[in-house]
């Protein structure tokens, strides 16, 4: 009850007319006091409070409320904000899992007042506040970067990172949550925020980028694009060297996802001249995870189509992500083939540039992680997809010899057996390719695929036949 009292305005107001201001600023705000205290029981008793007598007594409901309720700057001061922000990260922070927070935040509609204490507006005026009385610059980023560690939290385990979010149940509290920060435009508010913030308040926001523009519909990232994120400004913010490796990988795969979601973005990118600092990191960084998420990105700008071909080669970057295929990091090695197959697809007009890329691929075929192998069988087919140029540098690399160990069943089957078996269907059109699948004696091992039950695999080994015995190379696919 006395806690209850602290929080009715009527009593606050009175507290506050005792104390009086200075020039014009309240030095507290009619619910400071309640909210500190709170945050002090919240840090004192741990759970047992904020999971059992703050939210069963309701007073985490009038909290809830009285934060959809502000009256300008007179009910919170700064401080008084930051301790209600703190409260309800700290609460947040308790629940068991994800989708309890998402029901905590969700249930006491909270997202709009987190969004409405981030909007411009509300950031002028608390950027303008004294920073004697908790206002100014640090008190605007400290806000940001609370608002951001808590919407975060209910998407920590949503999905795996660049890969999307797994499908949320219809109704449930995470896909309301979802619809709430979508429709409060949260994306857009929290880009606009950036050009304000320091680089510690700025690692919570591109944390929770990266993981918004992940949400089914990809309505986040339409908002990410229209507030002007893909900026030449926000990206060497974002990408600066001496940021902490964990906000250069979170905006790697925000850009990543990105180009992931549709090339009608590439143009966004490529004025945001991504370029000259992910140059900069692959040949500095000595993060694996920096390196690894540079090559997803370079191997995302190239998976709709050659848009970015001649700025690859002008830029220097091709010829890193080529070295990166032999980095002594495995996760690193992975992307730089998924990277070097996509910047051989489309065309051969980086097939020259390419040439070295050819012995570290034939070495990834032998790598103990199944995508690896896909990978690098996928990038050898592909270098000779578009133009025979490369097929005389292939086989005399091994790399036929190498397709055909990687395609051959008595192995073991994987994924990356059939990539193989495909990818020798695309050398084996060629002469000099012919030749070292004909002396490597695997033709009948082809025929016994092609009878294979499995339906992926009797037709991949069909097409080698076919290829092996035409007379004519196929044109360029």
């Amino acid at each position: 009850a006395a806690l209850e009292g602290l929080l009715d305005k009527g009593t606050a107001c009175a507290f506050q007319r005792a104390e009086g201001s200075g020039w014009g600023y309240a030095r507290t705000g009619t619910l400071d006091g309640a909210f500190a205290l709170l945050l002090a029981l919240s840090r004192l008793l741990g759970t047992s409070f904020t999971t059992g007598a703050l939210v069963s007594s309701g007073l985490w409901a009038i909290c809830c409320r009285r934060l959809q309720t502000l009256s300008g700057a007179t009910d919170l001061s700064p401080t008084g904000l930051r301790a209600a922000l703190h409260l309800v990260l700290v609460t947040t922070t308790h629940c068991a899992d994800c989708s309890a927070r998402a029901a905590l935040l969700s249930g006491g509609d909270l997202p709009a007042a987190l969004v409405a204490s981030i909007k411009e507006e509300a950031l002028a005026r608390l950027g303008k506040w004294p920073g004697s009385h908790g206002g100014g610059p640090d008190a605007v980023n400290a806000v940001v970067a609370l608002v951001s560690r808590v919407l975060f939290l209910p998407l920590e385990a949503s999905g795996q990172i660049g890969e999307g979010h797994a499908a949320e149940a219809p109704g449930s509290d995470m896909v309301r949550l979802q619809g709430s920060l979508l429709s409060l435009a949260v994306v857009s508010n929290l880009v606009k925020a950036t050009a304000v913030l320091e680089r510690w308040a700025l690692e919570p926001v591109v944390n929770l980028l990266s993981r918004l523009i992940m949400l089914p519909g990809a309505r986040s990232a339409v908002q990410f694009v229209e507030a002007g994120g893909p900026s030449k400004q926000l990206v060497s913010k974002m990408l600066d060297p001496t940021n902490r490796p964990g906000l250069i990988v979170d905006a790697l795969i925000l850009l990543s996802m990105l180009a992931r979601i549709s090339r009608d973005y590439y143009p966004h990118l490529l004025r945001a001249d991504l370029f000259p600092p992910t140059l900069k990191l692959l040949r500095t960084s000595r993060e694996a995870s920096v390196r690894a998420r540079v090559c997803n990105l370079v191997g995302n700008l190239c998976r709709y189509s050659d848009f970015f071909f001649q700025a690859l080669l002008d830029s220097g970057i091709l010829q890193e992500v080529v070295a990166c295929a032999a980095d002594e990091d495995a996760t690193t090695r992975k992307f730089a083939c998924f990277a070097l197959g996509n910047a051989a697809f489309h065309s051969a007009a980086l097939y020259p540039a390419l040439i070295p890329a050819i012995p570290p691929l034939v070495a990834c075929l032998s790598e103990p992680l199944d995508k690896t192998r896909s990978n690098a069988a996928g990038a050898l087919g592909n270098l000779v997809r578009n133009s025979p140029l490369l097929a005389p540098r292939l086989a005399a690399a091994g790399a036929v010899s190498a397709l055909i160990k990687a395609a051959d069943p008595s192995g073991g089957v994987d994924g990356s057996t059939k990539v193989a078996l495909y990818s020798l269907g695309t050398v084996a059109a060629y002469t000099e390719c012919k030749e070292v699948v004909n002396a490597a004696g695997f033709l009948p091992t082809l025929r016994s695929l092609a009878d294979s039950q499995d339906r992926t695999t009797a037709k991949y080994a069909t097409r080698v036949m076919d290829r092996f015995h035409a007379t004519q190379p196929p044109p360029a696919q």
